[in-house]
């Protein structure tokens, strides 16, 4: 406390002369203060109850009432005001015993000019006592917040000391282990809570977690088994507190139970379902992330191919096969450092992200990967020989992830086919990228005063259940003088990062409202207008504003409108993005989220979202007739958002057979190119007056469909003769893509495959049809006799028969029509209907 704080003295003295002159001692020392003198034991303990007083000063012998008793009254009534005496005389002892009773200060009346020294030493510590028991009593009260979440918590707390052994752990950690606390302390955490067969794997995981400095942040993560009970464990160094040996802090979350439907989708579409490693996707994700590191450190991206796994799969089977890419993840895993992503981003290869002080210590580190990767493979009682070679980037600002896996991808290619160590550093410059960025920006901006340049195009969207058009997506397109026409994703990501999205998308949404209006002024149909919004323009507080104004310069009602912003987008701030949708909902505008299960949308979010349509994205549709696992994301992702009752609107339709399962799954409104291309405002308000219907595929039940695929034109064609004359309708094709597309266009009740063919080998080709179309009866005819694929394939019931060439054409005959009864008898009952054209 400085002097210029006003300081509330209670001073009891029954002397007034000796009053006076306690008063003046403090205003002589300058400071700022109110006095009450009192002199009787009822007057001094009414101030004292009034709270009024900051400080107590007393004589110590008064007539009716000495000091000691009002030093126990202070004590018993406001134990945390300072008390100092003013006396005339006392002695050592007294003295003594005066501060032992709780006074905080005594000065004689010779020495009035130490009393304002004395006062203000007694306020701070006062002072100081509040906030120390303050400090006191925050701290018991997080302890005890933190014992009640520790001992409540259902997430598994283990404290390790430098051995790796148990010295704490809560409930929830005692209850999966099944044993007493006492009997737990002092044993090994892998003997805890790991299973046999994966002790090593965390033991690994301690010695990373030991690697780490004892004040660095991050945490080692890894996923092992209490039984039949999956726990996902993050584990962090805890500093040395009074010499002690460093420990650690593992929290572990049961995550047996987590299948709900999110987490699926973003499985499937951001790790490999073999190995459980990041995709290609998501590497390219995590470098679009990727900064150079701190000092000297930089990270480079480097690409690991693997030779001769194609020739084990097609000779020992893909279990075999599978066994060796995962043995090569576990290799890779272990090697990375804490800071470093691996990733498998194609068939045989790999990718490494590695921080590396310079380009001679990536050079080293790679030789080291080679022989950890080309050290043999044990498996089954023999040694597995798999050659490696890499091919690596450094990593610079402003790199664009695709072009660095291109870049690596080509010095893999040139490591692979070089008489060199197996290695190859890619090198090239992105000057010529640079300055053609840069170059863009400037002509951009130059655009944006010419909007001759910058034009929308509508991409119409088809209601499913009407066939009619109801609505059109506004889509940018730059008229650029020098490079033609470009699509918005060759400028739209720069002209974020440039700071012109805004003017751009107040262009969009302007021009687009103004051309809705002027279509249903002319007499058109009157369809919703869907314009993105980016990142930058959604979380602009004048969005709301802007719209308005958009909305009133057009004339356009609001409930022709509708706001798309992207999954990834929704997620910077939920709770702010929730609040502007419902403001926008309020207005009638109606909101989608665009690109659904490419970000990282939570379910308990999207709940939460006013929104009306989840727009699927056209990466998953793009294959949906050729892949299992983009079917059943698309699937999920219907039943999630009808679940929801919202609406969905799947992109990128190009063919009919993307239509049909799109139709089948209840998809309720698609776009792409199957329909219509994105149109200039004159080509789409022709459409729109035309009135055009999309007609979808009927059903019928009178014939038994038959596919017949082979690469061999002869047997296709004696195929179909034998079966002339028999009520079996046969589709035949020589291109597995073609199949998928016939059985996603097509009610197929049997299949029937070649074992070799170029693009796709006939049991791969029957396990996707397998996963896909379950119902469907699948066979092989081939010429290729290799026993033990056949048979797993089999086993697995990727194949219900195996039928050799040459055929008798009496077995083939017998074995469709068994194919079928079976197929149908598989069928629920009152199912015949078929799809035709």
């Amino acid at each position: 406390m400085d002097q210029s704080t006003l300081i509330k003295v209670l001073l009891l003295e029954d002397l007034a002369v000796d009053a006076e002159l306690a008063r003046d001692a403090l205003q002589q020392a300058g400071l700022r203060f109110e006095m009450q003198h009192v002199a009787e034991e009822e007057d001094y303990l009414t101030v004292l109850q009034s709270g009024w007083p900051d400080i107590v000063v007393a004589d110590y012998s008064l007539p009716r009432f000495d000091g000691p008793q009002a030093l126990a009254l202070r004590a018993r009534t406001a134990p945390d005001v300072p008390f100092v005496f003013l006396t005339g005389s006392l002695g050592e002892e007294r003295a003594v015993e005066t501060l032992r009773s709780g006074a905080t200060d005594y000065v004689l009346k010779t020495s009035l000019p130490r009393l304002p020294v004395a006062v203000l030493r007694a306020l701070a510590e006062a002072d100081a006592a509040r906030d120390q028991a303050r400090v006191k009593r925050e701290l018991e009260e997080k302890r005890q917040l933190l014992e009640a979440v520790l001992t409540t918590t259902g997430a598994l707390i283990v404290v390790l000391n430098n051995d790796a052994r148990i010295s704490q752990l809560n409930p929830s950690a005692i209850h999966s282990s099944g044993r007493n606390y006492e009997s737990l302390l002092g044993q090994p955490f892998v003997s805890v809570f790991a299973n046999q067969d994966e002790r090593d794997w965390v033991d690994t995981q301690l010695a990373r977690l030991g690697e780490l400095n004892t004040d660095d942040a991050r945490n080692v993560t890894w996923r092992s088994r209490i039984g039949v009970s999956s726990i996902q464990w993050a584990a962090s160094r805890l500093p040395k507190l009074d010499g002690q040996a460093p420990f650690a802090v593992l929290a572990g979350i049961d995550v047996t139970e987590q299948e709900i439907a999110e987490q699926q989708a973003h499985f499937l579409r951001h790790y490999d379902s073999l190995t459980g490693l990041p995709n290609r996707d998501l590497l390219k994700h995590r470098l679009t992330l990727m900064q150079l590191g701190s000092g000297e450190k930089q990270q480079a991206l480097v690409l690991i191919g693997v030779d001769r796994l194609a020739d084990i799969r097609d000779s020992l089977g893909s279990a075999i096969s599978n066994q060796l890419l995962h043995d090569i993840a576990r290799r890779l895993s272990t090697w990375q450092q804490p800071t470093e992503c691996v990733a498998r981003v194609g068939d045989i290869s790999f990718a490494l992200i590695l921080e590396v002080a310079n380009e001679a210590e990536l050079i080293r580190q790679l030789r080291q990967l080679l022989a950890i990767l080309r050290n043999p493979h044990h498996l089954k009682g023999r040694d597995f020989f798999l050659p490696a070679y890499i091919g690596a980037v450094m990593h610079t600002p402003d790199a664009d992830p695709e072009a660095m896996l291109q870049s690596a991808e080509a010095a893999l290619h040139r490591a692979t086919g070089a008489m060199g160590e197996g290695f190859q550093l890619y090198e090239s410059t992105l000057s010529v990228e640079v300055t053609e960025r840069l170059m863009l920006e400037a002509e951009l901006r130059v655009a944006l005063r010419d909007p001759a340049q910058l034009e929308l195009h509508y991409q119409p969207q088809v209601s499913l259940k009407s066939g009619q058009i109801v609505g059109v997506e506004a889509l940018l397109r730059w008229q650029h003088p020098r490079l033609g026409l470009l699509p918005p994703s060759k400028f739209i990501a720069f002209a974020e990062s440039c700071g012109l999205i805004g003017e751009l998308g107040r262009l969009v949404l302007h021009t687009a409202c103004r051309q809705a209006q002027a279509w249903q002024d002319a007499g058109l149909p009157q369809v919703t207008m869907a314009v993105n919004l980016a990142a930058a323009e959604w979380s602009n507080p004048q969005l709301l504003a802007q719209v308005t104004d958009a909305l009133s310069q057009s004339g356009l009602a609001p409930g022709h409108l509708e706001l798309e912003l992207t999954e990834s987008t929704s997620m910077h701030d939920p709770d702010s993005t929730i609040e502007t949708m419902a403001r926008l909902k309020e207005m009638g505008i109606h909101v989608s989220i665009d690109d659904f299960g490419t970000g990282y949308c939570n379910l308990n979010y999207l709940k939460r979202f006013p929104v009306d349509r989840l727009k699927l994205d056209r990466s998953f549709v793009q294959d949906i007739t050729v892949d299992p696992d983009d079917l059943a994301i698309s699937r999920t992702v219907v039943a999630i958002a009808h679940q929801l009752r919202l609406e969905v609107v799947a992109e990128g339709v190009e063919t009919e057979g993307q239509l049909a399962l799109l139709a089948a799954m209840g998809c309720d409104i698609i776009q792409g190119y199957y329909f219509s291309r994105p149109l200039p405002a004159d080509a789409c308000a022709r459409l729109l007056a035309e009135r055009p219907t999309l007609t979808l595929g009927s059903w019928r039940s009178n014939r038994r469909t038959l596919l017949l695929v082979d690469d061999e034109t002869g047997v296709l064609t004696a195929v179909q003769r034998l079966l002339r004359g028999h009520d079996y309708r046969v589709l035949a094709t020589q291109n597995p893509a073609e199949a998928f597309e016939l059985l996603a266009t097509h009610s197929v009740g049997v299949v029937i495959s070649d074992q070799r063919m170029p693009e796709l080998n006939g049991t791969e080709f029957l396990n996707r049809v397998k996963d896909m179309y379950p119902d469907t009866i699948r066979i092989i005819l081939s010429g290729y006799t290799d026993l033990q694929t056949i048979t797993d394939a089999v086993n697995r019931g990727y194949v219900y028969k195996f039928l050799t060439k040459p055929w008798e054409d009496q077995t083939l005959l017998e074995a469709i029509a068994d194919a079928f009864e079976k197929h149908e008898s598989n069928l629920p009952q009152g199912q015949g209907t078929r799809r035709t054209e």
